[in-house]
């Protein structure tokens, strides 16, 4: 089986992971923790990670800064074979980063500075990349707005490129609206439970994966 060409797009983060943080210290305090790590994160550059180490051809698009955060985080990409040529680097934007301190029982709180993801737009899309794609992957669509995404993902379908969506924004965030255009143009939406009820403002999963169906998904 031929591998998958794929453009992973959207959110680009550098993730800080510390653990075990039971607390912060307090003042000017400190405290030792068993493993600090660091690695590239967000729905887009998290996807290509993964799909790089099943196999797949990976190119990852979004927008980050060309800050010390975004040679890091280019750096960790390219070691992981992903071709990071359609990044874009923003000279007056930071790029996007999370401090997650792992509490002993797993749960994970951020610290999250929001960074270039959300000044990517229609003329940093490399177009041409996105048609020659077997696979287009965008990641935080809201981020965006709808109707950027939605022009992106019917570009990828008039070219029969499959598309997947992953949404970013936590259920309560979300409305029907911020994501109704793009759904006749998505072959797989990714979200959890959460973002199903929140985004269908519905009361109920089944219901609101329905009306993503309706939707055109």
């Amino acid at each position: 089986m031929r591998a998958q060409n794929v453009v992973t797009m959207g959110v680009h983060v550098l993730d800080v992971l510390v653990r075990p943080v039971e607390e912060i210290p307090e003042g000017q305090g400190a405290t030792l923790v068993e493993d600090i790590r660091m690695t590239a994160a967000g729905t887009a550059a998290g996807t290509a990670l993964t799909l790089a180490k099943l196999g797949a051809s990976v190119r990852t698009a979004g927008a980050i800064g060309t800050d010390p955060t975004g040679d890091l985080l280019t750096q960790l990409l390219d070691r992981a074979g992903i071709d990071t040529s359609l990044l874009v680097r923003r000279i007056d934007t930071s790029t996007s980063a999370t401090v997650l301190p792992i509490r002993p029982n797993g749960d994970r709180p951020t610290l999250h500075l929001l960074g270039a993801n959300i000044t990517y737009g229609l003329d940093d899309v490399p177009w041409d990349a996105v048609a020659e794609a077997s696979h287009l992957h965008l990641g935080g669509p809201e981020l965006i707005g709808a109707e950027v995404a939605a022009r992106i993902l019917a570009h990828a379908k008039e070219h029969g490129v499959v598309t997947s969506v992953d949404l970013l924004a936590p259920g309560y965030l979300g409305t029907f609206d911020q994501i109704e255009p793009l759904l006749p143009y998505v072959d797989f939406l990714l979200p959890n439970e959460d973002q199903v009820l929140g985004f269908s403002e519905e009361q109920d999963v089944v219901t609101g994966a329905k009306r993503f169906l309706a939707g055109g998904v």
